[in-house]
């Protein structure tokens, strides 16, 4: 209040308004009775022992606890408390509700009060006051909050960082040279704040912070390194605020550097759930591949030679039963089949590529899908392929899959027309499976790449589920790209984008 009170000084450096500011945006407002009182006797009872009268000192009074009520209900208000600091928005929201808004008003407020006493209304008491009111709170509300939000124990630990023990005297030294000899001294102070915003943690650059803006004070205040500034008073508003505006770029940065921090903490966090996640599916792989398809494969071995040398002697419903059971566990191993792929697929699991020849790749996939083209009577047309960089296992599969479901997908009474073709450019290749089934309703498409997203009912068409969506992967793992044309009851076109060899 000294300092503050100095003919040519730095105004009013309201360090304790900024601090009330803090305490009382992270209490109950059941609490807030009690703390302005104290607020109250501490602002009157440091007045009057800078001499004033008690008159002249309870003016003060009612415009501070206004700016710290102000100030600390609008910071409750944007659940800054429950939000934190650590971004600049964040940041930028604290300095205005709670360092320049109030401020304002305070000011104004102050003005009004301490006008009867013969002090200049602008030049006087509004201006000092709220310039002074700004550099305390941008000095020291953010480093008040954190601490007020946290407790000691996330600042106690910086003061022990060699970091802030270098870096402190550094950034003291560097004020009062750029003060003392400088032009601008205010654009040199940022140099050891913006280092420190690479280098200390959050609640340590608050505190780099707050030390350069009392070296600044002490200094100007006193004129014991610096002489005073003798400046109009219009001439001192730039020269202040120029001070308050120099420690907020410093400060968003530490914060952006701080969100980036947690948000790297997050992801590695993620990181390893996913990894502890693929552990299982890793686990569940192995499991799946020995123990699930054992019992599976006994069941059809022996319920395929009852129905082979058995068959006489069993009833009709017997027979029925039996058939029943073999394509209910027929269905169940190619589901398991179509997850492990899946699983893998997912798991990143990607065999080497190679040059692979679409011509005789697709001539083989037909023949296994001979007995279903021979049973619907399609009419298979493959135009000539060119040869693409992938894996020829994972690149049979995607194309059995896309087959398979041209002659499908088809009304029973309709012959599957089925058409393979290919277009080069650009380094890739659109091989396009068009076929004239059911086709695929426009709300419907977003489902379709879904793993177990059946859009037909199974007793229509027979599936796992995860036909396409092991396609889409399939076809990712490649570098490419699936894309859909359809029209509902005219049918299909998939269009699969792959990398020429």
């Amino acid at each position: 209040m000294a300092l503050a009170r100095q003919p040519g000084s730095i105004a009013t450096i309201w360090f304790g308004n900024a601090i009330g500011v803090a305490v009382l945006a992270h209490r109950p407002r059941r609490d807030w009775p009690l703390l302005l009182a104290a607020l109250a006797a501490g602002n009157l009872a440091a007045n009057l022992l800078r001499g004033d009268a008690l008159l002249l000192a309870a003016s003060f009074v009612p415009p501070n606890l206004l700016e710290i009520v102000l100030g600390a209900w609008g910071l409750q208000l944007a659940r800054l408390p429950e939000r934190g600091l650590r971004s600049p928005a964040a940041l930028t929201a604290l300095l205005l509700i709670g360092g320049v808004l109030p401020q304002f008003v305070s000011a104004t407020l102050g003005t009004l009060t301490l006008a009867p006493h013969g002090i200049a209304a602008f030049e006087g008491v509004w201006m000092p006051w709220y310039e002074g009111s700004v550099i305390g709170a941008v000095s020291v509300l953010p480093l008040a909050f954190l601490v007020c939000g946290q407790g000691w124990k996330a600042l106690a630990p910086q003061l022990l960082d060699t970091r802030i023990v270098v870096l402190l005297p550094l950034a003291v030294g560097v004020t009062l040279l750029a003060l003392a000899r400088l032009p601008f001294p205010f654009i040199y102070l940022t140099v050891p704040l913006m280092l420190g915003a690479f280098l200390l943690s959050y609640p340590a650059h608050l505190l780099l912070t707050l030390a350069v803006s009392l070296t600044t004070a002490l200094a100007i205040g006193t004129g014991v390194f610096v002489p005073p500034p003798r400046l109009a008073p219009w001439e001192s508003v730039f020269v202040y605020l120029a001070y308050a505006a120099a420690l907020v770029p410093p400060q968003l940065l530490a914060a952006a550097q701080a969100g980036l921090l947690d948000l790297n903490e997050r992801l590695q966090a993620r990181s390893h759930q996913l990894h502890r996640v693929n552990d299982g599916l890793e686990q569940f792989v192995r499991i799946a591949s020995h123990d699930l398809r054992e019992p599976l494969n006994t069941v059809l071995q022996f319920g395929s030679l009852i129905e082979q040398d058995e068959s006489d002697r069993l009833s009709e419903p017997g027979r029925r039963y039996l058939g029943l059971m073999l394509q209910a566990t027929r269905r169940m191993r190619t589901l398991l089949d179509d997850v492990l792929r899946y699983v893998r697929m997912q798991r990143g699991d990607m065999p080497a590529m190679q040059p692979v020849a679409l011509g005789p790749l697709l001539q083989d996939t037909l023949l296994a899908l001979a007995a279903s083209i021979r049973e619907r009577g399609a009419d298979v047309h493959v135009a000539p392929l060119p040869v693409v960089r992938g894996n020829p296992v994972l690149l049979a599969l995607l194309f059995q899959n896309l087959l398979s479901n041209a002659l499908k997908f088809v009304p029973a009474e309709r012959a599957p027309v089925v058409r393979v073709e290919a277009d080069a450019a650009a380094g890739a290749a659109w091989i396009r499976v068009s076929d004239n089934g059911i086709g695929i309703a426009a709300d419907d498409r977003g489902k379709l790449f879904q793993p177990f997203r059946r859009l037909n009912l199974r007793r229509h068409f027979e599936g796992t589920g995860l036909g396409l969506a092991l396609a889409r992967q399939i076809v990712l793992a490649h570098g490419g790209e699936i894309e859909l044309e359809s029209v509902p009851d005219r049918g299909s076109c998939f269009s699969v984008r792959l990398p020429l060899a």
